[in-house]
């Protein structure tokens, strides 16, 4: 059985804030550089690197379906072809 675990409902609209700030401007990195000692506890920046985490993961994925696909494709086209033996009469 899952242990539940209960977050402070300003913790999580200032998550849920964030998440939603960074989705609306599609942030591949976060807008404040260089300020990990403030991100790190702050709901919204974490939030906002949630977005930024599950952003650049789907981004991978599509990358290794494409390059699965790719691989599929050239094998097929291979198949088929002839190798070196010439024309046959």
């Amino acid at each position: 059985m899952e242990e539940e675990i209960k977050v402070d409902e300003k913790f999580k609209n200032s998550f849920n804030l964030g998440y939603r700030v960074a989705k609306e401007l599609n942030l591949k990195t976060h807008i404040l550089q260089n300020q990990e000692k403030l991100m790190s506890k702050n709901p919204m920046h974490m939030g906002m690197q949630q977005f930024i985490d599950e952003a650049k993961l789907s981004v991978n994925i599509k990358k290794t379906e494409s390059l699965n696909q790719s691989m599929d494709d050239t094998l097929k086209r291979k198949k088929g072809k002839s190798r070196g033996k010439g024309p046959s009469l």
